[in-house]
Parts: C-alpha cells; structure tokens; sequence
C-alpha cells in the first residue's frame, strides 16, 4: 500500500479494510469520509527514498482505477510498473514513465537480486528480503499491518523455484501505431462468417498491442538486428539484398 508514516495525522484507507486492518475500533478514529477519487493527484513521500528523484517526473502520486478491490489491503495500492502487467498499464497510462524506460523502473537483475540503487538490501535474493523489508519498515513506523497470506503462485519446472514477473527489455514491432490502417483495411475485407469482420477481428485490432518479437531463450530465430557497440546506429537487414 502507499506509504503511510506513523507520525502523520492522517492515514487514508477504504472503510470496508478498516476491520482488517485494526484489531479494535479505538485503534482508529474515523476524521472524514470521502470517495476515493478525492485523493486523484495527490502525491506521497515514498516508502524508500531510491527513486525518489523521479518524483519530478511524476512518481508517486496517487491514480485512480477499477482493479483496486476491497478483498485485501488498504484500498490504497502501491504500484510496480516493472513487476506487474496492471502497474505498467496504470503507471504508463498516467506518465510516470515512458514506453523504452522499463529498465529505470524495475531494481531487480536477471537474477533475482535487489541492485545497488536498493542500498539497504542490494545484492540481496527479492524472497529473502521480505522480513528485512518488513523489520525496515516497522523500525520507520511505516507499517499498518503485516500478515501471511496463503495463495497459489508460479514455480519453475525445472529448478522448482519461485518465479518473479520482471519487466526485461526486448524488440517490438510497433502495431499500435498502425491501429488506424488496420481497421480501415479491415473493413475493406470480405469476411466469412460476417460477424468476424465488426465483432471478433475489429475488436482485437481496436486493442492491439505493440508486438514482441524477441525471447530470452538459448534456440530461436535469430533477429536480423545489427547494433553498434554504444547503441546509436541500428540497422535492421529486410532482405539478402541488402
């Protein structure tokens, strides 16, 4: 959840939470009642102080969105745009960073471990550091509540590990800029069954996404791509001709 400081005189929460959050209602005192749309804008000292140079930049402000739900947490939910397929959506979505900045935003390495930007737990396995992230943040009087929440989650089949969703860097072909030539050519088609043409293939091209076409794999189809070594000239080879 958002960061939130025992010190402060105010610490938002959805009310339907409250009784997840609090053992006893004395814990709490109720000042005002608001919609959560109130706090669109609004920004935040963040949690850890490592990014907090892209503050200027339109970090840690609160978005609003209809995934938030009252099952779990604050109503207030923190967002990892590397580390997640909705962050991404909302944080891209709200300019907080921009297609191409992925890899500012996401302080894992391919290995699972926190980078130096992390200073307080670098080098350090992601799984491992949860009880040092959760010690942090009660000594910072930061935590609300700290619970152990029992779910189904990915493990890999072959080492049997934990598997993290991490955004990683890749080649796209830039579909949504041809969304527009897409659907007039769709509509120059003749389609059979009819329906296909305004109902299934219009709806897919009306949200298309940006194909990849590159994979972090040891086999594959190797990408005609030839990249200088400071990355400034790319030449992408279409044909034996060229």
């Amino acid at each position: 959840s958002s960061g939130i400081n025992a010190e402060w005189p105010l610490r938002p929460g959805m009310e339907a939470r409250l009784c997840a959050l609090y053992k006893e209602e004395s814990e709490y005192q109720v000042l005002d009642k608001f919609p959560g749309s109130t706090l669109a804008g609004k920004t935040y000292k963040p949690l850890f102080p490592y990014m907090e140079h892209r503050k200027a930049e339109g970090a840690f402000k609160v978005c609003l969105d209809s995934y938030v739900s009252r099952d779990a947490g604050t109503g207030i939910v923190h967002q990892a745009p590397g580390f997640g397929e909705d962050d991404h959506r909302i944080a891209l979505a709200n300019g907080i960073f921009k297609k191409g900045q992925e890899a500012s935003v996401c302080p894992v390495d391919p290995s699972g471990k926190f980078e130096p930007l992390v200073t307080d737990f670098a080098g350090m396995y992601v799984k491992d550091a949860d009880k040092h992230i959760i010690k942090h943040l009660k000594e910072a009087g930061r935590l609300v509540h700290a619970a152990t929440v029992h779910h189904s989650y990915p493990y890999c089949w072959r080492s049997d590990t934990p598997l993290i969703y991490r955004a990683v860097p890749g080649w796209f072909i830039k579909v949504t800029a041809l969304r527009e030539k897409l659907l007039a050519n769709n509509d120059k088609c003749y389609w059979v069954p009819e329906f296909v043409k305004e109902k299934r293939f219009k709806n897919w091209l009306s949200d298309c996404r940006d194909w990849s076409v590159s994979r972090s794999r040891y086999w594959g189809t190797p990408i005609p791509l030839w990249v200088s070594d400071d990355g400034e000239e790319i030449v992408c080879v279409g044909a034996i001709e060229e």
